[in-house]
């Protein structure tokens, strides 16, 4: 819902272990970039056409080359990214993360955080978090929400029970 009602256009890979191989990773990250703009991706597409993979980096520059050449801001989604455990797909995306294109907004929606220079992308300002404290309501949303969804007026304290009870998860 939330990529959807974005004024940046976005695409979604749902992850699997089946994406640990360097070249299926690829392809569904070229073919989830391609339903934004279909003709992306061909150089990079004929690389993993071959019986063999090109080196990391080059896949990497390659791919980099043609986000950017893109030209226009776009979301892209990895959800599930801790089914990866791939030294060559993280390699990959180390490399694109060190020359990141300026149009992708690459989002990776994770259990566990990824073997990537995370502190290194925080010092360079190129990292933004959403932790699970992040999205657990607090004391007063928790009773904004109950005032809107309830038919009947709803105690502070009350809410403030319902709040600790379910550590702020108002699912």
């Amino acid at each position: 819902v939330w990529l959807d009602t974005n004024d940046i256009p976005g695409a979604w890979l749902s992850l699997d272990e089946h994406d640990n191989d360097l070249r299926q990773f690829l392809i569904g990250f070229l073919m989830s970039v391609q339903t934004l703009f279909p003709d992306m991706g061909r150089k990079v597409q004929g690389q993993l056409d071959g019986p063999e993979l090109a080196p990391v980096q080059v896949l990497a520059y390659n791919l980099i080359n043609e986000l950017e050449s893109i030209g226009k801001d776009f979301i892209l989604v990895l959800d599930d990214f801790h089914c990866i455990h791939e030294e060559s797909v993280y390699a990959l995306l180390q490399e694109v993360l060190k020359h990141p294109p300026q149009f992708l907004h690459l989002v990776l929606v994770s259990r566990k955080d990824p073997s990537l220079p995370l502190s290194s992308l925080r010092a360079l300002d190129r990292l933004t978090e959403v932790r699970t404290h992040d999205l657990r309501f607090t004391d007063s949303e928790v009773h904004a929400f109950l005032k809107l969804t309830l038919t009947h007026q709803i105690e502070k304290t009350t809410a403030m029970a319902v709040a600790k009870k379910t550590e702020g998860w108002v699912t």
